[in-house]
């Protein structure tokens, strides 16, 4: 996700040395085999063959439909509020969540018999239904349902009849409308991982959601259940399988805020373009890679090194070797590279300025501070509980200082959101509305003598946020909303009064600089992706590749732009082999 509810932030969990960390690497050079053996995953059975159920929903997913949610299993989401949803699953998220708005029909995946109607121990209210499926060795379970289903135990169903209506857990149907789907054994006490029971291409699905992306990293075990076909089945009752003593990325109260690229304006891309799809690892382990700043030359990843801990690694997307640059967790940095970020226990952060690497601690609380922009200041969040949806916000409070530490002040608080850098010295503020669908989105700016923030804008259902390079614009996307027809993409310039403005296409997208966005289609019926170009000034979308001469496959939604603009590093799901897309004149 990235940020604490879809952005994507870096910190660091230890401090490491700079002169150990010299050390290690120098000593590792010289034994390092980037194809050792990896560690094995711990996977369920296969399933039958072919698949043996269908979608629980007439219509395919979309903004007006349903969308993606939430994985199966090693989630960060589940890492987070584990201890407390999900104990009794070995603290994985033992099912599929699926965004739907309430009353959306819920169909049977499979012939079948209900057992149970509105199960308590089962969880998943305020109500849920459970057929078994004779023959087949599972049943399935239904949850979160708007009411309670008018069929009986004992009362046979068919593949595709309505079982019910979706809901909401809060009971509100604005909050977290969504089903909540499991695939359990015939005696209800192992859940499998749902994906492989069906014929559908869930990379696809995946690349579009609510929801972020993420499985949580073991640095210890960097390869564990990192994948959607790779997840462990659970246990009910169970040792817990993610109480990791080195997790990536951090516990969700102390990520750092989030900085918007470093600012770049590029040419538009003219009406004949080249995509050239080159490969750059296909054997070594590329999950979960991540671009440094003022590096486009790379991607950056967790590795494991044989016989020692895990490392950072920078990959070259020329296909060379990839080095270790650092042991893992990863370094925090600036969004021009110029400042790092570590942490260096009992509650302080390792500012390091590396043109001359000079560095000095600043007490922030132990919660990793994001730098500005321009690398003068440091932004970081303190909460006052732990974030769990379906509760009551935890307080926050917004804190600046300049990049030593000094002027340290708190600039805002209120219940519950989170913040970003939109440039040197504004912010941008995002308040979820509890049990509401309703998210207001304020700038502030804290050179401003009021300090005051400025009201941006209010939206149902916003999801997808992503700051443009420069922080002059924002993009998220609205779902379900009460015209399908306003149901969409957006962009909003970061200026109050400004009005948001819907572009002609839908599906996922990344800032391409600062003032247009690359694009990928999103349709469950294709095998794969196109790629696509839209200039928000002009509003004027196109693509610039077709499926059926450039098949773009596309590994759970891992595709990101490089810091230049210049290129696109995606992974596939076939082999999870790394590959980098450059688009050039025609």
């Amino acid at each position: 996700m990235g940020g604490r509810h879809g952005f994507a932030r870096f910190g660091v969990l230890k401090r490491i040395t700079h002169s150990r960390q010299l050390g290690f690497i120098v000593a590792l050079a010289l034994v390092i085999a980037l194809g050792a053996a990896r560690i094995p995953a711990l996977a369920q059975d296969p399933p039958p063959d072919p698949p043996p159920f269908s979608l629980p929903f007439a219509d395919p997913p979309g903004v007006n439909t349903w969308l993606y949610q939430q994985h199966f299993g090693n989630t960060t989401a589940a890492f987070n509020y584990g201890s407390a949803w999900y104990a009794a699953g070995q603290g994985l998220h033992f099912g599929l969540d699926l965004e739907a708005p309430c009353g959306t029909p819920i169909l049977a995946i499979a012939d079948g018999v209900v057992t149970n109607v509105d199960a308590g121990s089962f969880g998943a209210g305020p109500h849920n239904l459970i057929l078994a499926h004779p023959g087949t060795g599972y049943t399935s379970l239904y949850g979160h349902l708007f009411a309670r289903s008018s069929l009986a135990p004992g009362q046979n169903v068919a593949r595709g009849e309505q079982i019910g209506l979706s809901g909401d857990p809060d009971g509100t149907c604005e909050s977290r409308p969504h089903l909540h789907l499991e695939i359990r054994s015939e005696d209800y006490s192992v859940s499998y991982n749902p994906l492989p029971f069906f014929e559908v291409n869930w990379h696809m699905i995946a690349s579009f959601g609510p929801f972020n992306h993420h499985f949580q990293q073991d640095i210890e075990h960097p390869y564990r259940w990192m994948k959607l076909e790779d997840q462990p089945e659970v246990r009910f009752g169970g040792n817990l399988l993610n109480k990791y003593a080195q997790p990536w990325p951090v516990k969700l109260e102390r990520r750092a805020p989030v900085s918007p690229p470093a600012a770049r304006h590029l040419d538009p891309l003219p009406e004949q373009v080249a995509v050239r799809l080159e490969p750059v690892a296909l054997e070594a382990w590329n999950i979960g890679f991540w671009w440094r700043p003022g590096d486009s030359a790379a991607v950056y990843l967790i590795d494991a090194v044989p016989g020692q801990p895990s490392g950072v690694f920078r990959q070259p997307l020329d296909g060379s070797p990839r080095s270790l640059v650092e042991l893992a967790p990863p370094s925090l940095f600036s969004p021009d590279g110029a400042v790092r970020v570590r942490d260096a226990g009992g509650g302080a952060m390792e500012i390091t300025r590396l043109s001359d690497r000079a560095s000095w601690n600043v007490y922030t609380g132990g919660n990793f501070p994001a730098v500005s922009p321009d690398g003068t200041r440091l932004l970081w969040e303190v909460l006052y509980d732990e974030i769990t949806p379906g509760q009551n916000a935890p307080g926050l409070e917004i804190w600046v200082s300049n990049v030593d530490g000094s002027l340290r002040r708190c600039v805002h608080v209120q219940s519950g959101g989170w913040s970003v850098w939109l440039d040197a010295h504004r912010l941008l503020i995002v308040k979820p509305i509890p049990y509401m669908a309703d998210t207001q989105l304020y700038v502030l700016d804290i050179d401003d003598p009021a300090v005051t923030p400025t009201f941006l804008g209010s939206y149902r259902f916003l999801n997808g946020l992503k700051v443009s390079p420069g922080g002059g614009h924002i993009a998220f996307y609205l779902t379900f909303q009460e015209n399908p027809a306003d149901s969409g993409v957006y962009v909003q310039a970061t200026q109050p009064g400004s009005a948001p403005r819907k572009l002609d296409f839908t599906g996922p997208y990344h800032w391409r600089d600062d003032r247009s966005l690359y694009t990928l289609s999103f349709d469950a019926s294709q095998d794969a992706h196109a790629l696509g170009y839209i200039d928000i000034e002009e509003n004027r979308h196109r693509w610039l590749t077709d499926p059926a001469v450039l098949p773009l496959r596309i590994a759970n939604g891992e595709w990101s732009v490089s810091p230049d603009g210049t290129q696109i590093a995606f992974v596939t799901p076939a082999d999870y082999g790394l590959y980098r897309l450059t688009v050039g004149p025609g």
